[in-house]
Parts: C-alpha cells; structure tokens; sequence
C-alpha cells in the first residue's frame, strides 16, 4: 500500500486530480469539531463525507503530538463516505487529529479522482478534570475590544490579544476581515511579550471600516499553548471612525 500511494503521489504531481474533480468535504465528525465533555470511553472517532472516498488512503493525526493513541486501523462503510478508527481516550485531555495536515497531493482522505479533503483539524476534549498542562488557553482581553465602535485608526495601531497561559510564539491563527474581506496579513511582522502571553500584530486600520477578527479556525490552530493545546475558535468584531 505504502508503494501504491507513493505512485499515486507522484502521478499526482505530475497531472493533478482530474479535471473537474471537487474535493470531499466533511458533512460530519464524531466526536464533533471542537466538542467538549466527549466520553473517554469512546473507542472510535468517525467521519463523514460528502462523496465516495478511494479506500484505502487515510491521514487521520498528521504530525501533532496530541493525537489519541491508535493503531490506526480504519474500516469504511460500504458506500464509502463514512470512515471510523480506532482510538483510546484518557479523561480531562485535549487531542488533535490532522486529517490530511501534510498537504501531500494524492495522499491521504481523497475521492476516487484524486482530490483530497483539504487540511482539517478535528480538535475535541474528553470529560474529566484537566491537568493544568491540558487546559485550553482562554482569551484574557483584546484590543480594539470586541463590540467596540468608533475606534479612533489614527490612535490604535496594532491588534493586541492577552492570553491566560503561555502560548507556542512561532506561529498564530489569526485571521483579519474588512468589511468581510480577507486581508493578507502574512507577511506583517507579529509577535509576543516575553512570557508568551500577549500577542501583537502592528496594523494600520481604515477609517469608517467594520473589522472582525477569527482566533483558530478548522483548518487553521496557530493559537495554541507552549504545551500545544490549541485556544477554542473565537470571534471580535469592531468598527473605526
């Protein structure tokens, strides 16, 4: 199989998915993204998609060291959309699993015409008192602050967010809208205080603009702790003068 998908892989790179091909998308996950409270006694993590999937070609926990303990070993219904593996839980943690994280063409979830689920993160915690290590982060202050209006563009310069633990400082998740648009902000230079605890992107704001901000996304947990435990999805919307 490994061979298989290496040649799959690499006819891949040279000619692509078929054309016309659309991705699979997820329509459902057990347990579901981003669920709290999940019982540690479940044995199996399921996905469901919206299109016959190639069996066979799976990329169930990527390269996170929070994936659950599996032997990986996958079963697919017999309509092909729904995939099950099997896993062992621990009470009060947190897991990661990077469906199809390594971004590799031709390898991992895809459909019988060679497009592959695009890179999700299928993040949930089990019921249980966490260890401090395995809290999730929360979200202490923002500035400009959620719900905020008349923000003054020539006064505020930078987005600030506050953490409540330490948090990993060489990636983010944020994501930055303009009146809904998304604004490229990858090549702005952002940082953390030296505790790793504030968050700073310098930005030069439009007047009369409404901005909202997108904290972790299913694709996208940049905001996680030292220890890796990625911050729960969150939004803050404000508008300048």
């Amino acid at each position: 199989m490994k061979t298989h998908t290496i040649c799959l892989a690499l006819l891949y790179l040279v000619s692509g998915p078929l054309a016309g091909a659309e991705p699979p998308k997820l329509l459902a996950t057990t347990p579901a993204l981003w669920a709290i409270g999940v019982d540690p006694s479940m044995k199996t993590l399921s996905l469901k998609f919206d299109q016959p999937l190639r069996p066979g070609f799976w990329d169930w926990f990527g390269r996170d060291v929070l994936s659950p303990h599996s032997t990986g070993h996958t079963t697919i219904d017999a309509e092909r959309t729904t995939c099950t593996v099997d896993v062992t839980l621990q009470p009060g943690k947190t897991y990661i699993c990077g469906l199809n994280e390594k971004g590799i063409p031709g390898v991992g979830f895809q459909n019988d015409k060679g497009a592959s689920l695009a890179p999700t993160y299928l993040v949930f915690q089990t019921a249980g008192t966490a260890a401090p290590q395995d809290a999730p982060p929360r979200v202490k202050a923002v500035t400009p602050p959620n719900g905020a209006t008349g923000i003054d563009p020539s006064r505020v310069k930078a987005i600030v967010i506050a953490f409540d633990q330490p948090m990993g400082v060489k990636k983010h998740g944020l994501h930055l809208f303009e009146n809904n648009k998304p604004v490229d902000i990858s090549k702005i230079p952002a940082s953390y205080s030296t505790d790793g605890t504030t968050f700073t992107l310098p930005y030069n704001f439009r007047p009369a603009t409404q901005y909202r901000l997108e904290l972790n996304n299913n694709s996208d947990i940049g905001f996680s702790r030292a220890t890796r435990v990625p911050l729960w999805p969150a939004q803050v919307s404000f508008t300048t003068l």
